[in-house]
Parts: C-alpha cells; structure tokens; sequence
C-alpha cells in the first residue's frame, strides 16, 4: 500500500501527512472501528491508544447510525447533523454508500455558524469544516476517513489509519472471527475495543487464536458550553468549538486501557 498524497486543497482542510502507513504495521496494538462522522473524543482516545487504527469499511452500512450523522449543540439541546446519502441497498457496504450529489455545504455551514456564533473557536473550526465538507468523497468510507485523519492532524494523534478493504478485503466469517483475522492480517499482537462493546468478545478465544483483548474506557471532560448544563458525548466538533486544541489534544490521550 503506497502513502497517500496530499493536495493542497486536502492541506488547506489540515490533511498533513504524519508518517508512513506501512512503517509501523505488524507490531502491537490494533483497533478496529467502522468509519464514523465527526465521532465524539472517545474514538479519537480510540486512535491515540492504538499502533494501528483499522477501518471497518467493507461491512453493512447501518441506516441511521454515527457512519452519516453525529450532533451539535444548538441553544443547549442536542441536534443532528450529518451527510446525506444517495438511495442504496440496505444490503451495502459502508465503502458502497454514495454521499449525494445535492449535498449543500453552505446550508449545513449556515446551520452551525448560527448554533455556535457566541462559541470561542467557532471561525476557526467553521473554516477548518468548510474546507473539510468540499473535498472529494465519492463515499461515506472515503469522506469519514479524510474527516478522521484531518482531526487526527489538529489533535496531532500520529496513529497509523489504514482501510479493512485494503488489508483484508474478502472474507466470510463474522464477528469476532472477522475481527481475528483482521487483526491476523495486520500483524498486531492485541486488539483494543471500547469497553461499551467488550461483551460482543471472549478474551479466551483471542487467546487460543494468539492475541491479547484489551478494553479502553474513555475518560471524558466537562467543558464549558455557553453556561448551558454540560451536553456530553456530541460530535468532536462541539469540543473543538469551545476549546483550544492544545487542551482537546490532550484530552484525545487520556482514557485507561484494561484487560479484556
């Protein structure tokens, strides 16, 4: 797998490239996520504890779920937000799920610079977003990737992401036999899942295959929300609206990593 390139409009949007995919593959710890939109820090805390973050891209797209929407906060409520889809099978794979073609950035921008006009940070999150929104995705795997990877730039989270399409493209087992040989075809030694979803795996049937399971419980700040009582768990862009980066870097390292 080659180094992706990045053009200026992708550099513009904070796509910057921090080191090379390949290089620090087949050792370590490996996480395994579908590609989310904008997700909460949680998943960032995901990345920043891994060796290596794998896209679950090429399994069923779920209608309805964090792979095309997240929320914002507007006047102190929860709100969504998100990509609109072109019509598809609900038999598709995420990587198959075309982000429409009337999809208005300027309406979804109007939208967030209204909820966040009194927020700290809104002008340069808001640039940093528009930017992000008109770069070319044919679909919702590909545009949540270079969303995932240009937040990991901000946040300076150097994990390598690489896709589940790439490194293990064609497979019939499920579940937690899937995930095995994902983790097989990467080359990692343990594998980290959020502790929300740790009842879906045995640790004694990654042991027998020769693999750790570890479970990470994400640690989240309350921060400031405009004197409004404290909303968790929104899109990272809400925490990118009230606070620095230095401070939401260091957040996106916390979170404590136990066994499985």
């Amino acid at each position: 797998m080659q180094s992706v390139l990045i053009t200026p409009r992708q550099r513009h949007a904070g796509l910057e490239p921090s080191t090379n995919d390949d290089a620090l593959l087949g050792q370590g710890r490996v996480a395994l996520m579908q590609p989310y939109f904008l997700p909460y820090l949680g998943y960032f805390q995901l990345i920043a504890a891994s060796d290596c973050f794998v896209l679950y891209d090429n399994v069923q797209f779920i209608k309805n779920g964090w792979i095309e929407r997240n929320r914002y906060l507007l006047e102190g409520e929860p709100k969504w937000f998100g990509l609109p889809l072109a019509k598809g099978s609900h038999s598709q794979l995420i990587n198959q799920r075309q982000v429409s073609p009337h999809f208005d950035i300027e309406t979804v921008i109007s939208r967030l610079a209204f909820a966040y006009r009194k927020a700290p940070h809104a002008e340069r999150t808001l640039t940093w977003l528009e930017a992000l929104l008109k770069l070319p995705a044919g679909n919702v795997a590909e545009f949540n990737e270079l969303a995932l990877r240009s937040c990991c730039s901000l946040l300076r989270i150097h994990t390598p992401i690489v896709r589940a399409s790439e490194w293990a493209p064609v497979s019939h087992a499920k579940g937690q036999a899937r995930v095995i040989e994902t983790i097989r075809a990467i080359g990692g030694t343990r594998y980290l899942n959020p502790v929300a979803g740790g009842a879906m795996y045995d640790s004694v049937e990654f042991a027998d295959a020769g693999y750790a399971l570890e479970l990470l419980e994400p640690e989240l700040a309350a921060y400031e929300q405009l004197g409004k009582p404290f909303v968790p768990a929104l899109s990272i862009l809400d925490l990118l609206m009230f606070n620095d980066l230095e401070t939401v870097s260091t957040w996106a390292r916390r979170g404590k990593v136990i066994d499985g």
